[in-house]
């Protein structure tokens, strides 16, 4: 009889997951294997996939991701855990609110943040009149590729990873301080302590963080369509998500885009599955 009930009780979270993901993943498989205009279906089977391959701005925005992440990975683990550690010394009422304010900014509509942004890079925005007033000469901000990108990173970046302060906090709070106590009274000082053992046990942690940074940048596209159109001079700012949106509902070629969508699932199965080995490789060194 329990066994009836655990069944019942699971069976809204199966139908989700087989309504929302097998079944979506099962048309999108057949769907990748026609080239369409969703009106004419022309059965070209791994055609879509070898396009993908060769077609040099979807592979520029993974290029994209690359440069992204060379600077969201490690600022963000900086910022992160250089924020969870100066909340770790002060009360649990001082932390909570810390934690709550860092996660604010992170509730902000990112349309409303990319609008805002617009205006103030265009070429007569007020950042640029602040430079000239300054005796400098405007900027195109959103312009010229590495401007753009830059744009975009100092953009994203001041969201604030507020769930990832969260996370990294919870998990330094997670260590026992008596482990802190231990390493004091051997001899260790505090850097020793934080090398040796805080480092080791936010390893999983960092690791998780790093994850998440690059999938979610894989993942963007609201807030560079808003702010750079077609992605940006040259698809300097497009990742592949928002390649994969111009493809589907611009260039109104479904199939081709559920083709580079099993790409980037594919990508980041092996960006999971290189964590977890990173993750092994941790704590085997540990």
């Amino acid at each position: 009889m329990k066994s009836w009930v655990a069944i019942l009780m699971l069976l809204p979270a199966l139908a989700s997951f087989v309504f929302g993901f097998v079944a979506p993943m099962i048309i999108a498989g057949r769907l990748s294997l026609f080239d369409s205009d969703y009106l004419i279906e022309q059965y070209v089977g791994l055609g879509n996939f070898v396009e993908a391959f060769r077609d040099e701005r979807f592979m520029r925005s993974f290029v994209n991701v690359l440069i992204f992440t060379a600077a969201f990975v490690p600022t963000t683990i900086v910022m992160t855990y250089g924020v969870a550690s100066m909340l770790t010394r002060f009360s649990d009422g001082v932390q909570s609110a810390g934690r709550l304010l860092s996660y604010i900014p992170s509730l902000t509509a990112g349309i409303i943040i990319a609008l805002l942004w617009r205006w103030l890079l265009k070429r007569e925005g007020l950042i640029n009149e602040f430079i000239i007033s300054w005796g400098g000469q405007g900027v195109g901000w959103l312009t010229q590729p590495w401007t753009a990108r830059f744009s975009i990173i100092i953009i994203s970046l001041s969201t604030g990873p507020g769930a990832l302060i969260i996370l990294s906090s919870a998990t330094l709070k997670s260590i026992p301080p008596e482990l802190h106590d231990i390493a004091i009274i051997d001899g260790a000082s505090e850097s020793q302590y934080r090398r040796m053992i805080v480092r080791p046990l936010m390893m999983p942690t960092i690791l998780l963080i790093a994850l998440l940074v690059i999938v979610g940048t894989m993942q963007a596209w609201e807030m560079l369509y808003v702010l750079t159109g077609e992605g940006g001079p040259k698809g300097s700012t497009a990742t592949p998500v928002y390649d994969l949106f111009r493809t589907a509902f611009i260039y109104n070629r479904p199939g081709y885009a559920a083709a580079k969508g099993f790409i980037l699932l594919i990508t980041i199965g092996a960006l999971i599955f290189a964590k977890r080995k990173a993750e092994q490789w941790a704590g085997a060194d540990a």
